[in-house]
């Protein structure tokens, strides 16, 4: 184990969806012994439940118990940074979540993974039908198009928004409420160096965790394309568990049945998930700019990466940095 002798602080990660969220919340925060990590749900409860204008810092502080802690807290939810579904509510979550962190936690160090756009926006059409969803990738992707009235309109009836995996732009509003020096952005695909990657989170966080938390199983990996098309066709028996979705009749004990089907399905052979080449291009030429900003703004190797980049030279290698790694 690697002990630290700097005083800890509070952590708040936050996303973004698909970035092995999941492996954090199972395997490696619950392990830390210099901080106390809150359950999912009571950070849920404490900073995502109050609806707007009814949101009290001292009542968060309350439900996650700061008064009664002899150690900083550790939280991890990537709803906070806004749930893909619905372009994080238009992109109000967001902001909104980074307002009350700060209410209740201003000294929290703030962790933020992004990923390559072709890679989150695959992973999170998967994670739509893994839910629930019917609808194909294009139209998943649409948005507002081929809908009329008030369905058109993001902020009445919200969708899939490409804006919400403009990575820059939420970062700034957390670099401008928290200070750059206490948020912490990493490229998941940094994780492909899980021990290297885990000493230099626990140099820049000041966090414990026991020496060999790489090994530990990640999730499992995403359903191919025929998977998806059976899990689809599941999906049109029930109503849960997403919004945006077609229902051909909401069997009793359809959701049952939903995740029987899901077992099943994702145990048989299928091709993986491609993107058709004018989505790649759309995703190319729509954050091209925005990834841009960030390699500015962190110095991070995005292009080395693999992620989309406008006119931007980066002399790194996209390896995990050994000098702030020691």
């Amino acid at each position: 184990m690697v002990e630290l002798t700097r005083p800890s602080r509070p952590i708040v990660h936050l996303g973004y969806h698909k970035t092995a969220t999941t492996w954090f919340q199972d395997q490696v925060w619950p392990s830390a012994t210099s901080h106390d990590y809150i359950p999912r749900a009571v950070t849920q409860r404490a900073l995502l439940s109050p609806p707007g204008m009814h949101f009290e810092a001292d009542e968060a502080s309350l439900v996650l118990a700061l008064a009664e802690r002899n150690r900083p807290v550790l939280l991890s939810e990537e709803n906070l940074s806004g749930y893909p579904h619905n372009g994080g509510m238009h992109g109000l979550i967001g902001p909104e979540m980074a307002r009350r962190i700060h209410a209740v936690l201003p000294n929290a160090q703030i962790v933020i993974f992004v990923r390559n756009q072709r890679e989150i926006v695959r992973a999170t059409y998967a994670q739509y039908v893994a839910g629930g969803g019917t609808w194909s990738l294009r139209r998943y992707l649409s948005g507002k198009a081929g809908r009329h009235g008030a369905l058109t309109r993001a902020y009445k009836a919200p969708a899939f928004e490409w804006e919400h995996f403009a990575f820059d732009r939420l970062i700034a509003h957390y670099d401008d409420l928290f200070g750059a020096k206490s948020v912490h952005v990493y490229p998941y695909e940094w994780l492909r160096q899980p021990q290297e990657f885990l000493i230099r989170l626990r140099h820049d966080l000041g966090v414990d965790l026991p020496a060999g938390i790489e090994t530990r199983p990640r999730a499992n990996r995403s359903m191919g394309r025929g998977a998806l098309l059976a899990l689809r066709i599941a999906n049109l028996f029930t109503r849960q568990s997403v919004v945006n979705k077609t229902t051909l009749v909401d069997l009793p004990g359809g959701q049952g049945l939903r995740h029987a089907a899901k077992w099943l399905i994702k145990r048989l052979p299928s091709r993986p998930l491609m993107l058709p080449a004018d989505i790649e291009a759309h995703i190319d030429a729509f954050y091209g700019q925005s990834n841009a900003r960030l390699v500015e703004r962190r110095g991070l190797p995005l292009a080395a990466l693999g992620y989309p980049v406008a006119d931007v030279q980066e002399a790194d290698s996209g390896e995990v940095p050994a000098k702030d790694a020691a």
